[in-house]
């Protein structure tokens, strides 16, 4: 409660209207974070889908195998099924003879003494057989067979559970479920599966600005959100354009369905700027304004219950705010890791990269030679900086930049 309260004083002292006034006081990147974490912890219901609909979704409960994997002996290769004490001794100087049986496809024939069944890979091992030896070890002529390599007891073949012993745990809970963990699902005969509800996800694009009675360029940020949401494990409704003024867009936080809500566009300081009033008059507006490049003017607050994620109109900025802030939130709230899903490199820095120091700041980088440098300054090159860029760097915000050598993380994309 006392974090709580505490948050509730930052807001109230950082939410006045900043439209043509600038960001007098910003929240900190650790304090949104904190506050994007709260509203995740009330998470989502669980759904059953069929195993052939899981790949890719999140594991809501463990799941115990029903039965021993294999339920029974059977091949592990195709072959011929035999006693591996009666190919003691041979080789490929001294064949021994087996016979083969009449009906090699019946796994209940009984196995004659020297005598062999062919068999195929997952076929049930017959009567009396505990070995199978494959069939480049041996050599038909009519019903005799001429083996060349000893066995052991059990080559060739899997026994009764030797996978998965029945009641034992197949898979836990919060897995990202992959194609190998739907195969395992249907090979135990399961049907349907327990998964977390994907995270339903409004967009709302803010209209465009007009300059000089001429609209700003084509709306990157639908289908680029769009994108990332689905990446992050939530379920993009397709993008709601909405009229720019304040009761348009308060209208279409407003409207129930959603579990989070992002509006892209009209966050900043301009006199249009108008979501994080919208925000506030249908909800409450606790953070706008942080110390973030790109994207510091994001903001978040809360419709009902419903977490509301304010981004930049700039395509950059927009991007930025989403990896760092409503990324997280969706990933936390699809029951994966809120942490950044770029695969990290560790490598050195080859040019000097500049920071201001209070701001967290996200640099696109690219990798030359196995060095790392910036791509452009934090806050320009647009999309097309980060098209160029290999990934980006999270400098936090006490530091000035990094020097020539410095080892830094590069998330890479």
């Amino acid at each position: 409660m006392p974090r709580q309260k505490e948050q509730s004083r930052q807001s109230q002292r950082q939410c006045g209207d900043v439209r043509l006034r600038g960001f007098s006081d910003r929240a900190s990147l650790a304090d949104a974070v904190a506050w994007l974490d709260l509203q995740a912890r009330r998470g989502l219901t669980m759904e059953e889908v069929s195993v052939a609909a899981a790949q890719g979704r999140v594991l809501a409960e463990p799941l115990n195998a029903p039965a021993d994997l294999p339920a029974i002996e059977c091949a592990a290769v195709d072959g011929y099924a035999l006693r591996s004490s009666e190919t003691e001794g041979a080789s490929d100087y001294n064949p021994l003879l087996f016979t083969l049986a009449e009906s090699p496809d019946a796994p209940s024939h009984a196995l004659p003494l020297a005598g062999a069944i062919m068999i195929s890979a997952g076929s049930p091992l017959p009567a009396g057989a505990d070995a199978v030896v494959p069939f480049d070890a041996t050599q038909s002529k009519g019903r005799v067979l001429e083996i060349f390599a000893a066995v052991a007891t059990g080559a060739g073949m899997e026994r009764r559970g030797q996978h998965v012993r029945a009641g034992a745990t197949l898979i836990e809970a919060r897995r990202i479920l992959r194609a190998q963990d739907v195969g395992l699902l249907a090979s135990a005969g399961m049907d349907r599966v327990p998964v977390l509800r994907l995270p339903r996800v409004r967009l709302i694009v803010a209209g465009p600005k007009t300059f000089m009675d001429r609209p700003s360029a084509g709306d990157a940020a639908g289908p680029m959100l769009a994108e990332l949401i689905a990446r992050d494990g939530g379920l993009a409704e397709p993008a709601h354009p909405a009229e720019s003024h304040r009761d348009a867009l308060a209208q279409a936080i407003a409207a129930p369905g959603a579990d989070v809500i992002l509006v892209a566009g009209r966050t900043g300081t301009g006199a249009d700027d108008e979501a994080p009033r919208a925000l506030a008059q249908v909800g409450e507006l606790a953070i706008h304004g942080i110390a973030l490049r790109p994207g510091g003017s994001a903001g978040m607050g809360l419709s009902g219950v419903i977490p509301v994620i304010l981004l930049p109109g700039d395509p950059l900025a927009c991007l930025c705010a989403y990896e760092l802030l409503a990324g997280r939130l969706i990933r936390s709230l699809a029951g994966r890791s809120p942490e950044l899903p770029h695969p990290v490199q560790i490598a050195k820095v080859g040019r000097k990269i500049v920071s201001a120091i209070g701001f967290v700041d996200l640099c696109l980088v690219r990798l030359v030679d196995g060095l790392v440098e910036p791509v452009a300054s934090v806050e320009c090159g647009g999309l097309a900086s980060a098209v160029r860029a290999d990934g980006f760097l999270v400098i936090p915000a006490p530091l000035e930049g990094y020097a020539p050598g410095t080892e830094v993380k590069v998330h890479r994309y």
